[in-house]
């Protein structure tokens, strides 16, 4: 069952946990079964990256990703995952659009923090077909978050375009159970597809949200317990020559 580190979750940098669990290949069809009954229909995303072919940045805990969102505004983000909380600087938590939470994923815990920026229609598409920069898609202050964390061998024309990978999502309000639940599907060019459900709590409900999750999960017949994979490193190692989602 996923807990979260006391000693994170009490630091007051940590803005939100979000608990995550990968469906397994068998659950993902009651997955789905309950999606339709719920009648929500899902937001459609389109999701790049942007690394070298050997992951450098990743490697270096540095993700540069970019969404087009339907109905939505596009955006970029830098991610720093895992961080500090405790050796940020004041000036970037105070930075407007600078949030750190932290991510659990089965038995894991991570604290992460990630700047975004707005991105008009079309912009990540020229980059995508290599009309426009890698770069003209990240903010000032992106681009100071990334001259402070990525390594120093890495510039600008080292990144490649990885992606798209398709992402559907929805929001749901399952009956019986007190959070919002988030379901994303991610779908690679190659057809596999993973499928995660999240919760986003304040730090201090963080454990009793966590476990209430995951009985209401096991109440449910979902499988808890297995390997689970993060859709971030999948995706690279799809998109470098390596496997995709299992």
């Amino acid at each position: 069952m996923t807990t979260v580190q006391r000693s994170l979750e009490l630091d007051p940098a940590i803005q939100a946990v979000e608990v995550k669990i990968t469906a397994q290949i068998g659950d993902e069809t009651m997955v789905r079964q309950a999606l339709e009954r719920s009648g929500e229909e899902p937001e459609h995303r389109r999701v790049y990256f942007f690394d070298t072919p050997q992951l450098a940045l990743f490697d270096a805990g540095v993700v540069l990703r970019a969404r087009e969102i339907a109905g939505g505004a596009d955006d970029s983000t830098v991610k720093l995952r895992p961080v500090d909380p405790t050796v940020l600087s004041d000036a970037w938590k105070q930075t407007e659009g600078f949030e750190v939470e932290i991510d659990g994923v089965g038995d894991e815990t991570i604290c992460s923090a990630k700047l975004s920026a707005d991105q008009k229609r079309d912009e990540i598409e020229g980059v995508a077909t290599g009309e426009r920069e890698i770069r003209k898609l990240f903010s000032e202050a992106q681009e100071q978050l990334i001259l402070e964390y990525a390594p120093t061998n890495v510039t600008w024309p080292d990144l490649h375009v990885l992606g798209p990978v398709n992402v559907r999502k929805w929001k749901v309000d399952p009956k019986g159970f007190g959070e919002e639940v988030v379901v994303e599907e991610w779908t690679l060019p190659d057809g596999s597809d993973l499928i995660e459900l999240s919760i986003k709590v304040e730090p201090q409900r963080s454990n009793d949200a966590s476990a209430a999750f995951m009985s209401f999960l096991d109440e449910n017949g979902f499988t808890t317990e297995g390997d689970q994979q993060t859709k971030t490193r999948a995706t690279l190692s799809y998109f470098t020559g390596g496997a995709g989602f299992a």
